[in-house]
């Protein structure tokens, strides 16, 4: 059961609580954001000038109760809460795009969209209409709070309470970091992952050489898929599985950008664009954001899996329901994943996944191709 107050909000209790980056990145010291007429981290090509709302800014303050609060601000008879501050709680990333005067947010991807001064917004991938416009006032972007619900229902639990939004803490301990050691319960049998001993790609496999297999390079903008589901292909194709990982093992070192764009026109991944992307050459297309991903294709055990398995991730954070697609990666056998993340490096990686950080935030397997 959550926490109740043990006192009540004094005034306007500015919450600050660090944005930090999903897909594996690490939790410690991060920075704040602070409304500003000036955000940094610019970023784009053309008229699109993409902008980080990260920032440096104070410490958290919180409530005896370890609740977050958020204080409401009232703009024409709508109560409204600062867009920053639900991203620094909920541990968001975000970017601002001036061209369209769009914040994007999520954990690792963009699982949001939203659009100053209207009630037109998307939802992971998918469009929803607002009962009130977002609106940017003094460079601060704020959300309505009657559309709170509607937005992240999945991602905390909150109330409205005395002129302020209350966020509630999870009760579920987390690992903040990928190489944290883990306690006893953490490394129980039950949470270990395990190999298919009938995967046909084990080991070195008898798959094709990338080279041999029929992938498109002059075309590469057709591999990219928007966020139109309609678009989207069947899945559980009969594909090359080990070309498809040696593919992919070809673009280590790609920088990750969250949010980012497709591929041959910025050069990044962040951690959906990356599956998509290697997928797409296969002509397997999957839907743009990690939590669309994860509907599509076979469930499967995590002690069953094979190589070229998605593998779905939370991402922890002290604010959040904890039970949400966050990241998302291919398992290339021998419990190792192929991903793009920020963290431990910088870009496409390869990590391992028998440790607590990926036992834990392990929410589940999809067999999209075999």
């Amino acid at each position: 059961m959550w926490n109740k107050l043990k006192i009540p909000a004094i005034g306007s209790v500015i919450v600050v609580l660090a944005i930090s980056t999903a897909c594996g990145k690490d939790h410690a010291s991060p920075p704040s954001v602070t409304p500003s007429q000036s955000p940094t981290g610019l970023t784009g090509s053309g008229n699109s000038v993409t902008k980080s709302m990260s920032q440096a800014g104070k410490e958290i303050i919180s409530l005896a109760s370890n609740d977050a609060v958020l204080p409401m601000k009232q703009i024409g008879n709508v109560n409204y809460v600062s867009a920053q501050d639900l991203i620094k709680t909920l541990k968001f990333q975000s970017e601002w795009e001036d061209s369209e005067g769009k914040l994007i947010l999520g954990d690792n991807d963009a699982n949001f969209e939203l659009i100053m001064n209207s009630n037109k917004a998307m939802k992971d991938g998918a469009d929803i209409q607002l009962s009130q416009p977002v609106v940017k006032e003094g460079g601060t972007a704020y959300l309505p709070v009657s559309d709170l619900a509607d937005l992240f229902q999945d991602d905390m639990s909150y109330e409205v309470r005395k002129g302020d939004v209350i966020i509630h803490a999870s009760p579920i301990a987390i690992i903040e970091h990928e190489d944290d050691p883990a306690s006893a319960n953490d490394n129980s049998p039950e949470l270990s992952f395990g190999d298919d001993p009938t995967d046909p790609f084990k080991g070195n496999g008898a798959g094709a050489n990338p080279a041999g297999m029929p992938i498109q390079t002059q075309h590469d903008l057709q591999v990219w898929s928007p966020n139109d589901q309609n678009d989207v292909m069947p899945v559980l194709k009969n594909i090359d599985i080990n070309a498809l990982i040696n593919k992919g093992e070809n673009y280590m070192g790609v920088k990750y950008k969250f949010g980012t764009g497709p591929y041959p026109q910025t050069g990044r991944f962040d951690c959906s664009t990356f599956t998509q992307y290697i997928y797409g050459k296969y002509n397997i297309k999957l839907p743009r954001v990690a939590r669309q991903q994860g509907t599509k294709g076979n469930l499967v055990s995590r002690k069953s899996l094979r190589k070229g398995d998605l593998m779905f991730f939370y991402v922890p954070g002290r604010f959040k329901s904890n039970k949400t697609v966050g990241h998302v990666g291919i398992y290339i056998g021998n419990m190792k994943m192929l991903h793009a993340s920020p963290e431990p490096k910088n870009g496409v990686q390869i990590s391992n996944i028998d440790k607590a950080y990926w036992k834990k935030t392990f929410l589940k397997a999809k067999r999209i191709a075999y």
